[in-house]
């Protein structure tokens, strides 16, 4: 999805059930790995911008971008409104459930990276991509073996949907 329809998509959404208008950009984020999206401010608390991550942007269906853009707007919003709005109070998850957007840690979206143990066959996934370049300095949890990779899984937020295996 393109920045410029999810302003809009952001923008609607705050102002019909929050009456807070968007006045911060919408931003993609490559170097974000293990989050979705993110809800920026200053260090003095100013609202600053909500990043995206590039593989959301990339991988992602449109519903789950979408549930991950619905998160970052409510803690925005509930910001704006001064009300609590970090992950795990009660209010913000409250929110999030009535709009039906993921909780933090619930959906993976990107490339993971697969392998094999050498010594018990046990496959095991990683975001690392280091593991494609140099797989004989890293070594398995199973057994502390030599690893083989083997492929990649993308992941779009709601199931597998591509395997190079």
């Amino acid at each position: 999805m393109k920045i410029e329809a999810l302003k809009d998509i952001a923008n609607d959404f705050l102002l019909t059930y929050y009456q807070v208008p968007l006045e911060i950009p919408i931003e993609r984020n490559n170097r974000l790995r293990t989050t979705q999206g993110r809800y920026v401010m200053k260090h003095d608390g100013t609202p600053l911008r909500i990043d995206l991550s590039g593989s959301t942007l990339d991988y992602g269906t449109e519903e789950a971008i979408i549930g991950i853009l619905k998160h970052e707007c409510i803690h925005y919003a509930l910001h704006k409104l001064n009300k609590p709005y970090k992950d795990g109070t009660p209010i913000f998850e409250a929110e999030l459930k009535k709009h039906h957007a993921p909780s933090t840690g619930t959906c993976f979206i990107g490339k993971l990276y697969v392998f094999t143990c050498d010594a018990c066959g046990q496959v095991g996934e990683t975001w690392k991509k280091q593991l494609t370049k140099t797989p004989e300095k890293y070594r398995t949890t199973c057994c502390k073996a030599r690893l083989t990779w083997t492929g990649e899984q993308i992941y779009d937020g709601s199931m597998k949907v591509s395997s190079s295996m």
